[in-house]
């Protein structure tokens, strides 16, 4: 079954990439049941983390699975694939 993933606007590129992979992306802005995330900050600011964070989140979330937040900044493709399929941000032993 094809993850489903929540992007920023504005990432196009990223999104059309990951569909391409079978990805299920939809727009950050919609109410969709996802698994992960991807958003873009400067590390200062995060877009949209009252959202992540509140109990009204604007996205179809089941409380008891756990959802990837994604920072894209400076990841490629193969890198956020990575974090979305092992759900880690880089491997323990390298």
């Amino acid at each position: 079954m094809a993850k489903k993933i929540a992007i920023q606007k504005g990432l196009d590129d990223l999104k059309n990439s990951l569909k391409s992979k079978g990805y299920e992306v939809y727009d950050i802005n919609e109410n969709k049941e996802v698994e992960a995330i991807i958003y873009m900050a400067d590390g200062y600011s995060i877009p949209y983390m009252d959202r992540f964070i509140s109990m009204d989140a604007g996205f179809e979330i089941d409380r008891n699975k756990e959802v990837l937040l994604i920072n894209a900044t400076g990841k490629t493709l193969e890198e956020i694939e990575y974090i979305i399929n092992n759900r880690l941000y880089s491997p323990l032993f390298e």
